[in-house]
């Protein structure tokens, strides 16, 4: 997966409603290890977001590759759009044929094509030059290579000069692009965006894509001996003389986790790679612990990839719900790494050239022909459709109410949306939407709609898609229909309070039944002056502002910076629920606990919009 796709991949992950799948889970697990587990959460959302340490960077272990891998095969394939992950025949690419190419020892860098437009991606308040390249990488032979990275690229512009802002994917052999190439030639797939100041005046445009260090692994796992004990040293890679040493060992029953930390020796295999982010997907260190044959699932192990001194520790978190102290006792592990099978300094130098006339991919700026459906369901107005390589972006105008910084009750906050021209179908996002406009500083900007191409899926017969990988793809002079679907409205109830126990040392559990006839529970207890409220909220409610304390007629206003920090893994159904803390709250006799803003979904706000016929 592209870095630069991360945040389009989170906000598509964030933005689907269904929760079986697990969706909290899944991008808390893909984050976990990338930033270090803090548990953080925004308030408006249901997935968490983890805080970025300023003392350390962290690895993110093979185990969560694997899942963020079948996220980047598209946020519909979760949804439930696609019955068949299979890659169906690669569409022909947009812009132009370019065939330029680089072999050193044996292996061939080719830049096949290129496209050129303008993309407005999530986050961002204005469109960007970028240019797309598709690359493949051959040569392999018989080598049990399954992932592959260049350590360092760059790309000029040589008629001017600049160095332009390059974010080069890496090479896997389970991309959706490359399996069918892999199997058939040994050839391995993937794109390059390119951003920043680029020509896009008539004519011959001239530039060079240089790599270098290319870094050729494979997985390896090996099984540890011994049972999972404190204290103990383990031999885990004899020939290396590498070794771990258990430190510390947590078991929270009640959340059915384990924490376990290691201590490993100054042999822990790393790859010596000069850009730490070098196939970060793939490279980290992990342990997987078993009951027998049991595989007990991925842990979430993360560590330093730049240590302080004195501090190497790594750890481990695992699920170990429904296990016995017996067989906790009989727990053993195993190791999985990122094995070199060949490193290639190169350098692989490419120059070519393009046509404007065959390689940008001019936008196309359309009204919208009929929201008629939407504007009356949500007030809301459409401004004129843009159609670029990327994909489609439209302004929403909100009525004046909804445009005001307090969340109303009644406005609907987003859509799950997606867009088809009859052939191919991908989900959309707002942005930015009332719920984040304040807490990212945004307030004064555009709301668009983004329909990218990642996530995409080809329509096929009796109601079924098949995938296809595209970084670009045209909508121009073609049928566009967009579905506006599980709106998400929200509701408020300022004066509705519920009457809690008096918090005690020992968690006490209430439940409620909300005024939509949802049930929610309270967990409370108190922590000296601090009073902790964990939330478990019901499948179909996203909470956009949380909850207020009220004792003895005073209200209490939650810690935001605590909140960020604290969630607690519910053993029910595996989501994570929200912890608020309550600083500096009073002994009293009368406890009450009343919910902010929050959501829910109401289908009766369904729209269609033809954008053209």
């Amino acid at each position: 997966m592209l870095r630069a796709t991360e945040n389009e991949t989170e906000k598509k992950l964030r933005g689907l409603k269904k929760e079986n799948p697990n969706y909290d889970a899944m991008w808390n697990r893909i984050r976990l290890e990338a930033d270090k587990r803090g548990s953080g959460w925004q308030e408006q959302a249901a997935a968490p977001i983890r805080k970025q340490s300023t003392k350390k960077r962290w690895l993110m272990p093979v185990t969560c590759a694997a899942l963020a891998a079948v996220i980047a095969l598209g946020a519909a394939a979760s949804q439930g759009y696609i019955q068949t992950l299979l890659p169906d025949a690669k569409a022909a690419p947009l812009g132009q044929s370019i065939g330029a190419q680089a072999e050193v020892d044996g292996i061939m860098l080719k830049v096949n094509s290129a496209v050129q437009g303008m993309d407005r991606s999530y986050g961002q308040s204005e469109a960007q030059k970028r240019m797309v390249l598709d690359l493949s990488l051959s040569g392999f032979g018989s080598e049990n290579v399954r992932y592959a990275a260049f350590d360092k690229a760059s790309i000029i512009d040589l008629d001017t000069g600049k160095k332009l802002e390059l974010s080069m994917g890496d090479f896997n052999t389970d991309d959706v692009r490359s399996i069918g190439d892999w199997e058939a030639n040994r050839t391995l797939n993937t794109t390059s965006r390119v951003t920043g100041d680029l020509d896009d005046t008539e004519g011959q445009h001239r530039y060079r894509l240089e790599t270098s260090g290319l870094y050729m692994i494979r997985r390896a796992t090996v099984p540890i001996e011994g049972s999972v004990k404190l204290g103990e040293e383990y031999t885990v890679l004899p020939d290396r003389n590498f070794k771990i040493k258990i430190t510390d060992i947590d078991w929270d029953q009640k959340q059915g986790l384990m924490k376990i930390k290691f201590l490993p020796n100054e042999n822990v295999p790393r790859l010596d790679t000069e850009d730490s982010n070098t196939l970060m997907m793939d490279r980290g260190n992990s342990i997987r612990l078993k009951v027998g044959d049991k595989d007990l699932g991925p842990g979430g192990w993360s560590e330093p990839i730049e240590p302080e001194p004195g501090v190497s520790e790594a750890e481990g978190e695992y699920n170990v719900k429904g296990l016995t102290e017996d067989q906790i006792a009989d727990m053993t592990m195993t190791f999985s790494y990122a094995e070199p099978v060949r490193v290639i300094e190169g350098p692989w130098t490419i120059d070519f050239t393009l046509d404007s006339s065959k390689a940008i991919v001019e936008t196309e700026t359309i009204p919208v022909e009929d929201a008629s459906e939407l504007t009356e369901k949500t007030g809301w107005t459409l401004g004129e459709a843009q159609l670029d390589a990327y994909g489609v972006t439209i302004p929403v105008y909100r009525n004046e109410e909804d445009s005001e910084s307090v969340l109303k009750d009644g406005q609907i906050v987003d859509y799950s949306i997606s867009i088809t021209d009859g052939e191919v179908t991908t989900s959309g996002s707002q942005d930015p939407v009332p719920t984040t406009r304040i807490k990212q500083g945004r307030e004064g900007e555009q709301e668009y709609i983004k329909f990218g191409v990642q996530g995409m899926s080809k329509n096929a017969t009796a109601g079924q898609m098949t995938y296809d990988y595209w970084e670009t793809y045209d909508f121009r002079n073609k049928p566009l229909t967009a579905t506006f679907s599980n709106a998400w409205v929200v509701r408020r109830h300022d004066d509705y309070w519920k009457q809690i126990p008096v918090p005690t040392e020992k968690e006490q559990p209430t439940t409620d039944t909300l005024p939509e006839g949802l049930p929610i529970k309270y967990i409370v207890h108190r922590e000296g002056s601090k009073v902790l409220v964990q939330v478990q909220r019901p499948e179909g409610m996203n909470i956009y502002e949380g909850i207020r304390l009220k004792v003895d007629g005073k209200s209490y206003a939650h810690d935001t910076d605590e909140f960020s920090a604290i969630s607690v893994r519910n053993t029910e159904n595996g989501y994570y629920d929200r912890v608020y803390v309550f600083d500096d709250v009073p002994e009293g006799e009368k406890f009450e606990l009343g919910l902010q803003a929050y959501g829910t979904v109401d289908d009766s706000k369904n729209a269609t919009v033809v954008i053209r016929k």
